[in-house]
């Protein structure tokens, strides 16, 4: 019975088939046959092992040579992950197979066979990353002084410009793209330290053996075996959280703006797209909706991938099992995550006239710190905030613009002309260093993509 990841009907949900095959069945095992075939051809290098054994090894160490059901039945019936697979290499290889598994151990296979996985899934979702921070770039470019309600304590704060809101996007994800890639070379490491860690089965070729392992693979060789060190895998999937939470972020404030009180943005609609089986007037934000979700559990894995670094002596399976869980999951779940958070972000529907109309809703009262700064200028911050708190409240009470409120006030017309209060109650005239943020943010996202 297949997970939700792996359903027919809800897998496209969470997930993406492209991220599926890299954790299916078959690549699991063809991870552990490459790792096999490498080591072999790494011990024949050396001399360990006669060439013509590990060029057999090669030759047969492909997954379709198997029948995976007859193995999945063989750990049922002895308990151990690994050894009905060796015996089905060691059958296949012929008289080469007594060199099957030379001097290795269990997690030599499936550590290195789960960095491969790793390796191919990271390769899908850096770019998949990249491309969503390109198209960000274009938004906010095309945004830049498009002028819109900042809301701080959910309520509106200053003008900002949309373009700005993109942009602190944009900056996050920049450095995740950073981890994800500094996470790709921590993994590409090679494990190969037999019984203990020492490879003592090797004797004075070990080291030897160990350098050309890794060579085979184009993995890196560490400097000690990482059975019971997990910091590395934990910090992938650690850094995997913090990109999720920024996803959810993004998706979930695309989302709140789509309110049909708010209706500044709206993620796109397909011609078939049914927003509510019930209700044929909504439009609701489906997809940011799922995007949520899938992040709000990869999330909660990041704690148990964290305790598995709690490993006991020099080997301890309790731990390192799990990550045969928790690994594929969030891998998954991330590049579904990122599929779908680029489809939104390519057909965002942006509205700027509704952000324009939106500022007035406090009928100029978002400019109050624009008026009270230059008032400052004549009579000092700390009096020109005390009048501007009066006048605002007036304003709000009266339901009048603030323009009004402060024409009538002494204490500003005395200080500032008709034409400055004017002028200070534009948004535009109080954007600050948005646009200079966006053209920062976006000029060194487009220096870091080439």
């Amino acid at each position: 019975m297949p997970t939700t990841l792996d359903c027919k009907i809800m897998g496209n949900v969470f997930g993406t088939p492209r991220m599926r095959e890299v954790f299916s069945s078959a690549s699991l095992f063809q991870g552990w046959l490459d790792a096999w075939a490498a080591l072999a051809e790494a011990q024949a290098d050396v001399g360990v092992i006669p060439k013509d054994a590990a060029q057999q090894i090669r030759k047969v160490a492909r997954a379709d040579n198997f029948d995976l059901d007859e193995i999945s039945r063989g750990i049922d019936e002895g308990r151990h992950i690994l050894m009905p697979a060796i015996r089905a290499l060691v059958k296949a290889a012929g008289d080469a197979g007594k060199y099957v598994h030379w001097g290795a151990t269990t997690n030599d296979i499936t550590d290195t066979g789960l960095v491969l996985q790793i390796r191919n899934a990271l390769a899908l979702i850096g770019p998949e990353l990249d491309a969503i921070i390109d198209i960000l770039v274009a938004l906010a470019k095309r945004h830049r002084s498009d002028v819109m309600a900042a809301r701080t304590h959910w309520q509106h704060a200053l003008p900002i410009t949309f373009g700005f809101k993109v942009s602190l996007w944009i900056d996050e994800l920049g450095r995740h793209a950073q981890r994800l890639r500094e996470n790709a070379e921590a993994m590409a490491i090679a494990q190969c330290g037999g019984g203990a860690g020492t490879l003592a089965s090797l004797g004075k070729d070990a080291a030897a053996v160990q350098i050309a392992f890794g060579r085979r693979l184009s993995l890196n060789l560490p400097d000690a075996p990482w059975y019971t060190l997990r910091d590395r895998s934990a910090a992938l999937i650690s850094d995997i959280g913090l990109l999720a939470a920024t996803i959810e972020r993004i998706t979930s404030e695309i989302g709140r703006l789509s309110s049909s009180e708010i209706g500044e943005l709206s993620e796109p609609q397909t011609r078939t797209q049914v927003g509510s089986s019930t209700m044929p007037q909504k439009v609701n934000p489906i997809v940011t909706e799922r995007i949520a979700a899938t992040c709000k559990i990869i999330r909660g894995l990041v704690p148990i991938m964290q305790s598995l670094m709690l490993v006991t002596h020099e080997r301890d399976a309790s731990a390192m099992t799990a990550e045969w869980l928790v690994i594929p999951q969030c891998l998954i779940m991330i590049d579904g995550a990122l599929t779908h958070s680029r489809r939104i972000l390519e057909g965002l529907q942006v509205f700027p006239a509704r952000m324009e109309k939106n500022l007035g809703l406090t009928k100029g009262a978002i400019l109050a710190e624009s008026v009270m700064m230059e008032l400052a200028k004549h009579i000092g911050r700390d009096e020109a905030h005390e009048i501007m708190l009066v006048i605002a409240k007036e304003a709000a009470a009266r339901e009048a613009p603030l323009i009004d409120c402060l024409f009538s006030h002494a204490e500003v017309r005395d200080a500032l002309s008709d034409a400055e209060l004017r002028s200070l109650v534009e948004p535009r005239n109080h954007l600050g260093l948005a646009e200079a943020v966006v053209d920062k943010v976006t000029g060194a996202a487009v220096s870091r993509a080439k």
